[in-house]
């Protein structure tokens, strides 16, 4: 993904944080106790506070870190032997798990991880978060070693870019896409094309421009924008993390296995990067649908990343209690 791509994502991950904090939709927030929608709630106002930094957060780990080939991705690919067979579970309203575990040929089958590290670079940044607002709670104001706001919102959005990129299937498929030139960087294009046409962006100063809620201010929103924008207000939330996850790494993992079987099932094996993205379109279960699934992949994200925040934040709270 790009730039204004990952600052949408987060963008849109707080606006699902607002919604599961005070949607009257019931099938939206059945189960969730008001506890968590208080949280919710109460993390949505910090982080209206920083939204300036959106668009610099979400973009540090590309323009800044450049550690894209380890911790923007976990890669595999199918073996004859393993050593893995089984795949962890999902919370139910995630789309992509819920459609590759009825529908991908490879569900169940042998693979190994050839690469990458982005669960654990997920879990390193989820602990890091809770420790720094531990330190500022701990630290006198203008404490030399104290940190500061700014920067906890900053390592929320630098989150953000990590856990969307392990939902790109592209990022955890060993085949050779990675190339910006082939198909992943005409993919991501597409993308980030439909997110400048759809939004007032004040490019100079690095930040969107706000409608009167605090969100980026839409110009003419495509329809791929929009049915986005629908599933953040619609889709169920479950706090949860699925099965026997337990935390952010267990998650993530679980979610890099999904994407390595989802891009499988977009793009055939016998697909070439080096073909031009007109084949894509005409020849891949995904070029054929390509704003379907890229819903399916923007939806996975935005939920995964309010639902990873949204438990950074309750742990945060209870140690403070």
């Amino acid at each position: 993904m790009k730039k204004y791509s990952h600052a949408w994502i987060a963008f849109m991950a707080i606006k699902r944080l607002e919604v599961i904090a005070t949607t009257d939709n019931e099938a939206v927030v059945k189960g969730v106790s008001e506890d968590v929608r208080k949280e919710a709630k109460a993390l949505v106002r910090w982080f209206k506070n920083y939204r300036d930094f959106v668009i610099q957060g979400a973009w540090y780990p590309d323009e800044v870190f450049k550690d894209m080939s380890t911790s923007h991705i976990v890669k595999y690919q199918p073996t004859e032997d393993g050593p893995y067979t089984t795949f962890d579970k999902l919370p139910t309203t995630h789309s992509i798990y819920e459609l590759m575990r009825k529908s991908s040929p490879l569900y169940n089958k042998p693979y190994k991880c050839v690469a990458g590290n982005c669960a654990d670079r997920c879990e390193s940044i989820s602990h890091s978060i809770v420790d720094n607002f531990k330190m500022l709670h701990r630290e006198d104001r203008g404490c030399p070693i104290a940190t500061t706001g700014n920067h906890i919102a900053m390592r929320f959005f630098i989150l953000s870019h990590y856990v969307a990129d392990c939902h790109m299937p592209l990022h955890c498929d060993s085949r050779p896409f990675s190339d910006e030139k082939g198909i992943h960087g005409a993919i991501e294009k597409k993308w980030e094309d439909q997110v400048n046409k759809s939004y007032k962006i004040d490019k100079d100063n690095n930040r969107f421009f706000y409608d009167p809620d605090g969100y980026p201010l839409p110009l003419n929103p495509t329809p791929f924008v929009l049915d986005v924008e629908n599933d953040v207000a619609t889709r169920k939330y479950i706090h949860g993390w699925g099965g026997d996850n337990d935390n952010t790494w267990d998650f993530m993992s679980a979610v890099s296995q999904y994407s390595y079987l989802f891009s499988y099932y977009l793009i055939p094996e016998t697909f070439q990067n080096t073909q031009p993205m007109q084949e894509f379109m005409e020849q891949t279960e995904w070029g054929q649908d390509f704003d379907k699934y890229s819903k399916m992949i923007f939806g996975d994200a935005i939920d995964s990343i309010a639902r990873i925040w949204l438990r950074v934040w309750i742990k945060y709270r209870k140690w403070l209690k």
